[in-house]
């Protein structure tokens, strides 16, 4: 095989090899609320990293309302299936604002009694094929 022959093979080699990676691992869609005493948590950080099988983690931070849906990359929503230490980080209270739609200001909105700023707790949870909801309660003050 000539030179340029081999160029050409080895080119369409990783270029396959690369078409067959694209995909990436399977992932289950995850999504929930965090809370405290019944009432929602904004602006938390939820890291859901995966333990068995290891691998990439998937992450989000918690809406106005509590809720959220992990993200895996910026093309692919959801976390990898297997067993996961899942990560929760409250906001500070500096990051924790909305604007008022009236006046157009910003202001912080209600938190529930108990709030603590940078609490960072953890759980187990598994993540399956298809959609998965992982609601979490955290404890007020950080108990």
């Amino acid at each position: 095989m000539s030179e340029n022959g081999r160029r050409i093979l080895g080119l369409l080699l990783m270029i396959g090899a690369a078409a067959g990676c694209s995909e990436g691992p399977e992932l289950g869609e995850v999504s929930g609320t965090v809370s405290m005493g019944g009432k929602p948590i904004p602006f938390a950080y939820v890291v859901f990293q995966p333990v068995d099988p290891p691998g990439t983690y998937g992450s989000a931070y918690t809406l106005i309302d509590g809720t959220y849906e992990i993200q895996f990359s910026q093309s692919r929503s959801g976390a990898m299936v297997g067993q996961h230490k899942v990560s929760i980080r409250t906001a500070g209270l500096d990051e924790v604002e909305v604007e008022d739609k009236k006046t157009g200001l910003m202001k912080k909105p209600d938190l529930p009694e108990g709030y603590k700023a940078g609490l960072e707790l953890e759980f187990d949870r598994e993540v399956r094929s298809g959609g998965n909801v992982h609601d979490f309660e955290l404890p007020a003050g950080g108990k």
